[in-house]
């Protein structure tokens, strides 16, 4: 189960928009291979870390960091340290992010308004159609309330750093947990693991009973988008990539896993049902809702754009993410079935709580971890662990894209590195060493020196690969480590090319006006 809400997690709202951006086929190739490799990678981890001296039963408690060190020494451990923290912290900013923007209009729904102090008042400009611009009301104001869930005319908080009563009350609920261990988070973990569910089940059958059109202008889902507004594949791989970095948790979940469960059944059954979820989550949502998801490296849709420039309305606030496609009113299905719509919107506005702010300690816990391993004082591992995340998460709430930007960068530039190359790397590292014992033992029995060979290490409990798929073959399993490294390698430069080539980094006003939640 945590593994499972580690994978879908913070980034899943907003696989419909990478669907509609790209086109089906290149997302659903990318998923497949990055489910592959990075199951792969993960089990390749897990056996690099049972053959580590005493944990052959995975009987020792040793994180990712204490790994890296083991078998590289303390310059790529540094490495890795940052590439951990990294993409841990990108996990933990995106979650923060969304629960915070769900909870504020939660809020708005049950009071008419959330409140918050806004610390950079600056005036936000809203234009329609027509260019007729206005002033948008409580910009400019250091506390204001406003509905979050109506930002017709523009939403002030756009591009301002604000201190909402969301960001308090999710704070509140999550920063205590990172007090606590891994296990005691358990019981949580696995009440999450079913509302998470449940909410999954009740967005699939929005999506596919949708009773709006809100794909007349784009056509619907298509194979490969390549319209010269909306399409883009640039941000594929940086989106599916932060989608399946849960290799750097895989450590931490096996010190606290029951000895009995095997690791590469755990590892390959998880991944399996949460790529079942993605399609399912992002493929109907993204065919239904084509016109009004924005673009993650874009930042535009067809409705706001048109259809290679027909159709569309400047005016138009696309929508972020499935989130906000369900709690905006002109989106939202089931309009006409009160009893529906509350339902829809209890698990959006649910959402926070127990996918994202359940999952936001399990990472902060993690980093807290292997800075305490690596002689961090319990005091200073729980303010960059579990504290400084909200530091760099609090500027970012009202930004606009923040969440496609976070996501592609991030997970090119850390996730990348500490999901795929590193575990790669080790995986290569022990090859190299099991063969060197190897030869030296065989050395020592047939010199007739008189010399004892030393022991046989146990054997370890775990092993990446399946018996009669080359486990035996060290060559072998060192030719699919680097092939699988540099592909990801090559890939995640070429993303990051295709990336800043073909984003939209607009930043006026208007762009501040429209800035979805």
């Amino acid at each position: 189960m945590l593994l499972i809400n580690n994978i879908t997690g913070p980034g899943v709202p907003s696989l419909p928009n990478l669907f509609t951006e790209a086109g089906w086929l290149p997302p659903v190739i990318c998923i497949l291979l990055c489910w592959s490799i990075t199951t792969l990678s993960a089990s390749m981890y897990a056996e690099a870390m049972a053959n580590v001296p005493g944990n052959d039963r995975f009987q020792g408690r040793i994180e990712f960091s204490t790994i890296i060190q083991y078998y590289f020494g303390r310059k790529w451990f540094i490495a890795a340290m940052i590439g951990l923290v990294g993409s841990l912290m990108a996990l933990v900013i995106i979650s923060v992010v969304q629960s915070v923007q769900v909870m504020d209009n939660l809020l708005a729904t049950i009071f008419g308004k959330t409140c918050g102090m806004n610390l950079t008042p600056f005036q936000n400009v809203w234009k329609n159609d027509t260019g007729t611009a206005f002033d948008v009301a409580h910009s400019t104001t250091f506390f204001a309330c406003i509905d979050t869930n109506n930002l017709s005319g523009g939403n002030a908080w756009g591009c301002h750093i604000v201190l909402t009563l969301g960001y308090v009350l999710v704070a509140s609920m999550a920063i205590p947990c990172g007090v606590f261990n891994l296990d005691d988070n358990m019981i949580i973990q696995q009440i999450a693991f079913w509302l998470t569910m449940l909410c999954w089940v009740i967005w699939i059958i929005a999506s596919f009973s949708n009773d709006r059109s809100m794909n007349s202008i784009s056509g619907g889902l298509v194979a490969v988008n390549n319209d010269v507004n909306t399409g883009s594949i640039a941000g594929v791989l940086g989106a599916i990539l932060f989608n399946f970095g849960f290799v750097t948790t895989v450590p931490s979940w096996i010190n606290e896993k029951d000895p009995s469960a095997k690791v590469n059944r755990s590892l390959w059954f998880s991944t399996t049902i949460c790529v079942v979820i993605y399609f399912l989550v992002a493929i109907p949502a993204g065919h239904v809702f084509a016109d009004v998801l924005q673009g993650t490296v874009t930042g535009t849709c067809a409705a706001h754009s048109g259809n290679n420039g027909v159709g569309g309305s400047q005016a138009y606030n696309c929508a972020n993410n499935l989130l906000q496609v369900f709690t905006q009113s002109y989106t939202a299905p089931w309009q006409s079935n009160s009893f529906a719509a509350t339902v829809l919107k209890a698990s959006v506005y649910a959402f926070p709580v127990v996918c994202l702010v359940s999952s936001i300690p399990i990472f902060c816990i993690i980093i807290k971890y292997n800075l305490q391993e690596n002689g961090f004082s319990k005091t200073m591992s729980f303010f960059w662990g579990v504290i400084f995340p909200w530091v760099a998460s609090f500027p970012l709430v009202y930004q606009p894209n923040v969440l496609s930007q976070v996501i592609n960068f991030t997970s090119l530039v850390f996730v990348s590195f500490t999901s795929f190359i590193v575990p790669f790397m080790l995986y290569i590292k022990l090859q190299s060493i099991q063969t060197e014992e190897s030869e030296k033992r065989i050395k020592m029995e047939g010199g007739g020196d008189g010399l004892l060979s030393p022991p046989e290490a146990p054997e370890p409990v775990h092993k990446a690969f399946p018996s009669g798929w080359g486990r035996e073959n060290a060559t072998f399993k060192v030719r699919v480590s680097q092939v699988f490294g540099v592909v990801i390698a090559i890939a995640a430069v070429i993303a990051v090319v295709l990336t800043i080539s073909q984003g939209t980094y607009t930043f006026d006003k208007q762009t501040c006006a429209l800035t979805g939640t």
